[in-house]
């Protein structure tokens, strides 16, 4: 894996087989063909903003694909995650978890073009860090923005980022070009309590 960080985004080249992506890919379309994604939806409130297909994954009770993918994927993302608060010492009384994902298929112009950050609401405040993973990378297109930190970063198979929640770090997607983008995204976060310590009390 080869590590890059840029403002406080951590870039994580090489970080999930290509192998392991290919699999999400094609068990997309599988999974949207036999009616078995939970919660399929087109993002087409308004397409101006966004337009995508979206499906939320709980990763231990997973319907949509097999549970060692998922695993198997998570496992990938700890050590990107342990790189990324050992690089910025990051240190938090308590308990990180991550209950859900999300998997997006981004077909040709579409996206989520909206600048946006990940703890801007109160349902979502115990957000700390975001993460994305790219599955699937248009030839042209796709890059991920941030506002404040004036960058752009490529679409590449198997590369993923890791970034602060709050409004430190705005972004975007831009729209493919030339093929369609797939990738997971979601978000470590915090527990209000330590749960470690409830036994002893």
């Amino acid at each position: 894996m080869k590590e890059e960080y840029k403002d406080f985004i951590g870039i994580y080249d090489e970080s999930v087989p290509v192998d392991l992506c290919n699999e999400f890919v094609e068990n997309w379309e599988e999974a949207k063909k036999n009616r078995t994604i939970i919660d399929p939806k087109e993002n087409n409130l308004n397409p101006l903003i966004r337009k995508d297909e979206t499906a939320f994954v709980a990763p231990l009770s997973s319907t949509i694909y097999p549970k060692p993918p998922v695993k198997a994927y998570f496992e990938y993302l700890q050590e990107c995650f342990k790189c990324y608060i050992n690089r910025y010492s990051i240190q938090f009384n308590g308990t990180f978890f991550n209950d859900v994902f999300k998997l997006h298929k981004v077909r040709k112009s579409e996206g989520y073009h909206k600048w946006h950050y990940e703890k801007g609401g109160s349902s979502t405040i115990d957000r700390i860090v975001a993460y994305m993973t790219y599955l699937e990378a248009p030839k042209k297109g796709g890059e991920t923005e941030f506002l404040h930190q004036s960058l752009r970063i490529k679409p590449i198979v198997g590369r993923t980022l890791i970034w602060p929640a709050t409004y430190t770090h705005m972004h975007r997607g831009s729209p493919p070009l030339d093929g369609e983008k797939m990738y997971i995204d979601g978000w470590f976060t915090a527990a209000r309590i330590d749960i470690n310590d409830m036994g002893s009390k």
